[in-house]
């Protein structure tokens, strides 16, 4: 054999392998970015029939979901003729496009009301049916949960329910989320205001199908309507914040208990501060409390007592991390919301808003803002095999593969 023969011979490229189970596995170690499915479904028919299999894309979840967080994709937030809009994040060729994840109500007539994202769904409430709705954006399949009619009545402020938060047993488990999940409401008899108001939460378990009877704890501020819960250890954490009072909200999935945690006595706080519950990277209790361009992260550690110690861990000067220029007014600033996963929080700065990592901190400029409104981050493994268009991931027409529920 000639050394040139030998040469391309050397050089040729390896053959596919022609078993549809090792590329199974060689496709299940692909990157969870957006981009990685979409990019392989592209070579043939057959690379784009075995990623778009429904039982191997639970299995991509599954695996890629046991050894780290899921990416931050974007955040919801409130749409404009929809349940709400979907803002991306990432950068090209991992950014989805808007038009992919946003939430559609199909019965327009309809009052829904998000209330927060966890585990690759969306926790929806449809006031006018009474019921919550698991949606998965990026399967677009769903479930729906019938709220017992003593929970709700329309014209009782009493009885409004202000706030929910969803837990999904199996996430990391190949199986789908929709399948075994804890989702727990609450409501609150502090408006109008009470002179000695309660919170009320009752939990319904996937696994029984049954609701939970009402246990309630007394409060001492209103609980934030709508504002997404954080999970830290096996409790749901909400924030309760109005009438110049504070606190947060904690209930125990274990015990089924409810309880009221104060916030830090020596935290400076002004009448403008804003306050963002977090989970501390050891998945302890946290909170970060915004008062002009200073954020204090706080940290609830356990005390001798059996209860529990709050400790400043940091403070940030938002206008020396976000290299801003010597303002000649007040700078105004909000938080928006926070990924508990990923530990970044949304901050506005006179309406340019920022993505900051709470760890580094390292930050990213998003846009400008033209409304004030709540963010709900979104995470997940964008586990789709549709091919990218105008730069974005699932750009273009919105097509169902299979027959599954609405919104």
């Amino acid at each position: 054999m000639s050394e040139g023969s030998m040469r391309r011979r050397l050089s040729s490229p390896a053959p596919l392998p022609d078993d549809d189970d090792l590329l199974r596995e060689i496709f299940l170690r692909l990157p969870p970015q957006p981009s990685s499915l979409p990019r392989a479904s592209l070579v043939c028919k057959r690379w784009g029939r075995i990623v778009s299999d429904p039982q191997f894309l639970l299995r991509f979840r599954a695996f890629h979901g046991r050894r780290q967080h899921p990416p931050l994709l974007g955040f919801f937030s409130s749409g404009r003729g929809a349940i709400a809009d979907f803002t991306p994040t990432l950068d090209p060729p991992d950014r989805v496009h808007p038009s992919r994840l946003f939430l559609q109500a199909l019965r327009g007539d309809d009052l829904y009301s998000l209330l927060g994202c966890r585990h690759g769904l969306a926790l929806i409430l449809n006031r006018e049916r009474r019921e919550i709705i698991l949606w998965d954006p990026v399967a677009r399949d769903g479930r729906s949960v019938a709220i017992p009619p003593a929970w709700f009545d329309y014209d009782n402020p009493r009885s409004t329910i202000r706030n929910a938060a969803l837990l999904c047993d199996d996430h990391h488990a190949g199986r789908s989320p929709l399948e075994a999940f804890k989702v727990v409401l609450l409501r609150t008899d502090d408006v109008p205001v009470d002179a000695d108001p309660q919170a009320f939460a009752s939990l319904y378990e996937s696994s029984t199908g049954v609701w939970s009877d009402l246990i309630s704890v007394p409060i001492s501020a209103p609980l934030l309507m709508l504002h997404p819960s954080v999970l830290v250890g096996n409790s749901f954490c909400w924030l309760l914040n109005g009438c110049g009072k504070h606190g947060i909200l904690v209930f125990d999935l274990s015990k089924h208990t409810l309880a009221q945690i104060d916030t830090p006595k020596d935290a400076h706080i002004t009448t403008e501060s804003r306050f963002q519950i977090l989970r501390m990277e050891n998945g302890e209790l946290g909170l970060a409390i915004l008062s002009g361009v200073s954020m204090q992260l706080w940290e609830r550690k356990a005390s001798s007592n059996g209860g529990g110690i709050w400790m400043l861990q940091k403070t940030i000067e938002l206008d020396k991390l976000l290299s801003l220029r010597s303002p000649t007014h007040r700078l105004w600033t909000v938080i928006h919301g926070y990924d508990e996963d990923n530990n970044v929080i949304f901050v506005s700065v006179d309406l340019e808003v920022y993505m900051i990592q709470l760890k580094s901190p390292q930050f990213k400029h998003l846009f400008r803002a033209t409304f004030m409104t709540t963010y709900h981050p979104y995470t997940g493994f964008y586990t789709t095999a549709r091919g990218t268009g105008s730069g974005d991931v699932g750009s273009g027409t919105l097509n169902n593969t299979r027959d599954c529920p609405q919104i």
